[in-house]
C-alpha cells in the first residue's frame, strides 16, 4: 500500500467502536475526521472480542446515566444504519450464593436500579437458566431488559455513517511518532502522515502510550486480559439469559447456537492483541462446571481480549489540560460497547465547545465525573 498523507480537523486514534462512534458523530456535525487504525481492519482487538450483551444495571452510578443515553439511541437505529435491530431479547440473570445473599438485596435496593431488577427465588431462577446446579443458586435478581447486541453490525453502521459523510478511514496506520506544530498535531504512520488541530486518542488499552508521543500526562490505564470460550452444549438454549454470579466470577451465555463461558478474570496485561492462556482456559472450564451440570469436553472457540480501566472504572472523556488539542477517549472497561452512543455525543459536544450535553450531566455524567482532571494524582 502506498503511503498517503492527511489533514483535516479532527485526526481520531482508534478504529474499534469507541473510536468509529465517537468519528461517525464528529463527521456528521460537519467536521472533517481522519480516523486511523493500526491493525488491518477496524474493531480487531477489544471490540471485536465483547461479550455483547447491553446490561442496564451493570456498572457504577457513571455508567449507568451512559446507559439510560445510550439504550434509547441503540433502539432508535434505523434500516439506513443497520439490516437488522441492533439490540434483541436477551435477560440477565444475577445468581447469589447463600453468602451473597446481603449484597443481592443491597443490590435491588440500590435506587439506580429501581424498575430493572426483580428478585427472583431460586426455583425461578433454574426455571430461566436449567443448567445451574441447585446448591449453589440461594437468590437471584433478574434484569428482564438485557439485551444482546450485534456489535459487528453496529460497528459497521458507524463506519457506514463516517464514510457518507465523507470521513477518511486509514488503516495499517500505527502511530510511530507525533508533533504538535503550528497548531496542529502531525502523526507519523506506516500508512502516511496525518495531521489535524485537535487529536482525539482512543486507542484502547495503547491509550497512555499515545499520551506519551504526545508528551501528555498518562491517566493510569491499566489493560485487564479477560477470557471467553464456546462450545456446544447439546441440548436448547437459545431462549436462557445472560447468567453471572452476583460477585462476577464466572457467566455464560448463549452465542451463535453454542453457549460462551466465562471465569470473568481481569489479569492486568501489556497493550497486546491478547491470547487465552491456558491456566486461563482451565480455570474456566472448572468454575463453569461448578456451578452448572454442563460437561464442557471439545471447545469451538477460545479467545481473550482486554478491557482498560482507570481507578475510578468510569470512562475518560474531555481535553487534557497540559497539551493543546488533545482529547481522550479511553477506560471504557467493558461497557463500551452499550455506552458508545453517548461516549460519541459527549466527545462531539465538547470538541464543539458546547460543553456536556444537559440530558447526560443531568443523570450525573459530568464533565468533573468523566474528565481527566480527576485522575492526575492517579497517573503520577
Amino acid at each position: 500500500m502506498t503511503a498517503k498523507n492527511h489533514s483535516g480537523d479532527v485526526l481520531v486514534i482508534g478504529a474499534g467502536i469507541a473510536g468509529a462512534s465517537a468519528a461517525s458523530a464528529l463527521a456528521g456535525a460537519g467536521a472533517k475526521v481522519i480516523l486511523a487504525e493500526m491493525e488491518p481492519q477496524p474493531g480487531y482487538h477489544t471490540t471485536g472480542r465483547s461479550a455483547a450483551t447491553f446490561v442496564n444495571s451493570y456498572g457504577n452510578d457513571v455508567i449507568r446515566a451512559l446507559n439510560a443515553y445510550s439504550r434509547p439511541v441503540l433502539e432508535g437505529l434505523d434500516t439506513a444504519f443497520s439490516d437488522h435491530p441492533i439490540l434483541s431479547p436477551r435477560g440477565a440473570l444475577f445468581v447469589a450464593g447463600v453468602r451473597q445473599l446481603d449484597d443481592l438485596q443491597a443490590a435491588l435496593d440500590d435506587p439506580p436500579n429501581a424498575g430493572l431488577l426483580e428478585r427472583l427465588e431460586a426455583a425461578e431462577a433454574l426455571e430461566l437458566s436449567p443448567a445451574l446446579r441447585p446448591e449453589t443458586v440461594a437468590g437471584a435478581a433478574y434484569e428482564p431488559a438485557a439485551q444482546d447486541i450485534d456489535v459487528n453490525a453496529l460497528l459497521m453502521g458507524y463506519l457506514k455513517r463516517f464514510r457518507a459523510a465523507a470521513g477518511a478511514l486509514v488503516t495499517g496506520a500505527e502511530i510511530t511518532g507525533l508533533l504538535r506544530r503550528a497548531g496542529a498535531w502531525e502523526a507519523e504512520t506506516r500508512a502516511g502522515r496525518l495531521s489535524a488541530p485537535v487529536l482525539v486518542n482512543a486507542a484502547g488499552a495503547w491509550g497512555d502510550e499515545i499520551a506519551y508521543l504526545a508528551g501528555a500526562r498518562p491517566v493510569g490505564l491499566v489493560p485487564k486480559r479477560r477470557t471467553a470460550l464456546t462450545f456446544d452444549p447439546g441440548r436448547p438454549i437459545a431462549d436462557w439469559p445472560l447468567t453471572i454470579s452476583l460477585d462476577e466470577t464466572w457467566y455464560f451465555r448463549p452465542e451463535a447456537g453454542d453457549l460462551l463461558v466465562s471465569p470473568a478474570d481481569e489479569t492486568p496485561s501489556p497493550p497486546c492483541d491478547s491470547q487465552p492462556e491456558e491456566i486461563d482456559v482451565a480455570l474456566c472450564v472448572d468454575r463453569i462446571q461448578s456451578v452448572t451440570t454442563l460437561e464442557i469436553s471439545r471447545l469451538v472457540s477460545k479467545r481473550a481480549g482486554l478491557r482498560t480501566f482507570v481507578h475510578d472504572k468510569s470512562p475518560v472523556a474531555g481535553f487534557a489540560d497540559d497539551v493543546d488539542g488533545f482529547f481522550w477517549l479511553v477506560g471504557q472497561g467493558g461497557y463500551g460497547i452499550q455506552t458508545a452512543p453517548a461516549m460519541a455525543r459527549i466527545t462531539a459536544a465538547l470538541i464543539d465547545g458546547g460543553g456536556m450535553p444537559r440530558e447526560l450531566a443531568e443523570r450525573g455524567a459530568t464533565e468533573a465525573a468523566l474528565g481527566p482532571g480527576r485522575l492526575q494524582e492517579g497517573a503520577l
